[in-house]
């Protein structure tokens, strides 16, 4: 059971290398709520992905965090890619001048266009990869298809875009259920969903939950909020009064 807003490539791949071994006949993926991003790599690398009926996948376009945002916001890589295209398309196909652009072209980096492209290369590289090898074993023209279209920005434009049952299933074409809400199965699901997030809440330390056929774990981090004392105040240095001069002496007759 599989519920995320997404996080690393790289740490997806790692828990389906971990997930394929412990389970190397089937690996089948539930998702009650929510798996975006990095999240959807792990289901595709599934042999069935199990939805709720308000269930959702996302697509897996990297993300970028630069200094210039604030608070460390994130930006697709796409967007720095179509920002030189708007502005090349500008000066050769409806004529404005060169000149106009060199202020914004001065701060494109090339080196950052190269981590983005590289970045979107990676991301379709790997769904292709692990649909190939599982969900769409039997289909790679779709594989390919597909993998490019959650990666590459152009036809799901919104990291957040919503992915439900019926466009996971009739457009992507990928092997999912949807667990009938009525059902003893999905209160099951429900039920551990609802538990794991309100044990996690409730334990203030608590960061993970790790559940397996003989053991709970938890695993708690402590979180220490080091403060400075504040500067003691200069005290002013105490006034002294000036030192009265001594009146002249008058000059003995």
């Amino acid at each position: 059971m599989i519920n995320s807003p997404g996080g690393d490539a790289n740490a997806a791949e790692k828990i389906l290398m971990m997930c394929r071994r412990r389970f190397a006949k089937e690996f089948n993926v539930i998702v009650p709520d929510y798996a975006k991003s990095a999240a959807t790599l792990i289901a595709l690398g599934s042999d069935k992905i199990f939805m709720g009926y308000l269930a959702e996948l996302g697509p897996i376009d990297p993300q970028l965090q630069t200094s210039s945002m604030p608070r460390g916001e994130l930006i697709p890589a796409r967007s720095f890619i179509d920002g030189l295209d708007i502005i090349r398309k500008k000066i050769k196909d409806e004529g404005d001048p060169v000149e106009m652009y060199l202020p914004m072209l001065a701060q494109i980096r090339p080196e950052i266009l190269a981590i983005c492209q590289r970045s979107i290369d990676d991301s379709k590289a790997l769904a292709e990869k692990w649909l190939k090898r599982y969900m769409l074993k039997h289909d790679h023209e779709q594989a390919t298809l597909v993998a490019e279209w959650l990666s590459t920005g152009e036809k799901y434009k919104s990291h957040g875009k919503v992915i439900d049952y019926e466009e996971a299933k009739n457009v992507l074409k990928l092997n999912v259920e949807k667990i009938d809400e009525n059902s003893e199965l999905w209160d099951e699901i429900w039920e551990l969903y609802c538990r794991s997030i309100a044990h996690l809440q409730r334990s203030r330390d608590a960061a993970k939950l790790f559940e397996s056929e003989t053991i709970s774990l938890t695993m708690n981090i402590k979180v220490m909020q080091i403060t400075q004392p504040p500067p003691r105040p200069q005290q002013p240095r105490p006034s002294v009064p000036p030192k009265p001069q001594s009146k002249p002496q008058k000059a003995s007759s």
